[in-house]
């Protein structure tokens, strides 16, 4: 079976996935209930929401530009705010098409004779983003436990999925930083199997010169927790919007909870699962399912507003080639013979990359 095929089935297969999920979400909603919530939507605090949405976008952006930095990677910073737009167009308005990750890491690349620092800092600006989302999650639910806002029973569920969620980071941080551990665990014989096998070996230089500017690194840090405050923030102005009666707080333990599982590729930009987390984790709350739903759809319109501008830019910039000519420029593309090449040996004793 040739690749294009491959890819061609597992596209339909996440599209069946996603139509499945949403059917099962929305069966038994109660669709007078739902019309009558986003009736008596305030339309001023949703303007405002879409701002917060369109102004953590921006700041995301900003985080990108000093991974890029980190790795002298010379772009400037409306360029780089420009592409985060673009890639939020391809996730969230034409998703199963390119990935937006793609298209950033391509453009990125341009910049640069080191491709995978390229395709590095967009995935170590997705991991940082989870990572901090994660922490988010725990922390919260660690302070509303502490400070008796929420009974054991009731934080059970999301303590338990930050925790699988801060586990699932850590072993990805190890496997991308560690070479040393790969090679103990001989992680190298599965992974060279990858079409990325060869920029998993690169990101022990990027490593290190991460830790040799833990300063950015730190901003970085910083820029993500404003971004995700502005946009948990507009979340949060959503449901107010709604007249959903829920605590601030419920909010910033719940949502990042419910964009890390949707991270998972399981559906095209998480559509139907992202959903369903909504109603598995809201539940809890005692505000009905229409409600819940109302909010949900609510939030991935304005996901899908706020990456409309990166339309503009791929109108009005260089024609964007398929994504296989892409993957085949960064050389993330599958072939037979990468499938069947030989492992490479063990890393040096004294590799601590």
């Amino acid at each position: 079976m040739s690749r294009k095929l491959k890819k061609a089935l597992l596209t339909a297969l996440k599209f069946a996935i996603a139509a499945a999920l949403l059917g099962w979400v929305l069966g038994d909603v109660e669709w007078d209930e739902f019309f009558a919530t986003l009736r008596r939507a305030n339309f001023l605090l949703l303007v405002c929401a879409l701002g917060g949405f369109v102004a953590a976008l921006v700041v995301i952006g900003v985080r990108w530009w000093f991974l890029l930095r980190t790795q002298q990677i010379p772009i400037r910073l409306w360029e780089v705010i420009r592409l985060s737009f673009l890639g939020q167009f391809f996730n969230a308005v034409v998703p199963g098409t390119v990935g937006g990750d793609l298209v950033k890491a391509y453009y990125a690349a341009k910049h640069t004779p080191h491709k995978g620092a390229a395709m590095i800092t967009v995935f170590v600006d997705r991991l940082m983003g989870l990572t901090e989302l994660a922490l988010l999650a725990a922390v919260m639910v660690a302070v509303l436990w502490a400070g008796g806002l929420a009974t054991w029973e009731k934080i059970r569920t999301p303590a338990a999925a930050a925790a699988a969620a801060l586990f699932a980071v850590a072993v990805m941080l190890v496997f991308l930083l560690s070479r040393r551990v790969r090679g103990l665990l001989h992680l190298q014989k599965i992974y060279r199997r990858l079409s990325i096998a060869h920029h998993i070996d690169s990101a022990g230089a990027a490593a290190r010169r991460f830790r040799e500017r833990l300063g950015d690194l730190i901003v970085a840090m910083a820029i993500t927790l404003v971004a995700h405050g502005l946009w948990l923030a507009s979340v949060a102005l959503i449901g107010h919007s709604l007249g959903l009666q829920l605590p601030w707080y419920i909010y910033f333990v719940y949502i990042p909870l419910i964009y890390i599982i949707g991270a998972v590729p399981v559906t095209p930009g998480g559509v139907g699962l992202v959903e369903n987390m909504y109603v598995l984790f809201f539940v809890s709350v005692a505000i009905g399912k229409a409600e819940i739903i109302a909010l949900a759809l609510v939030v991935r319109l304005f996901d899908i507003l706020r990456g409309l501008p990166g339309a503009i830019v791929a109108v009005t910039g260089t024609k964007l080639p398929k994504a296989e000519a892409m993957e085949a420029e960064l050389g993330v593309a599958d072939t037979d013979e990468e499938l069947t090449a030989a492992p490479a040996p063990d890393p040096a004793p004294d590799d601590r990359s």
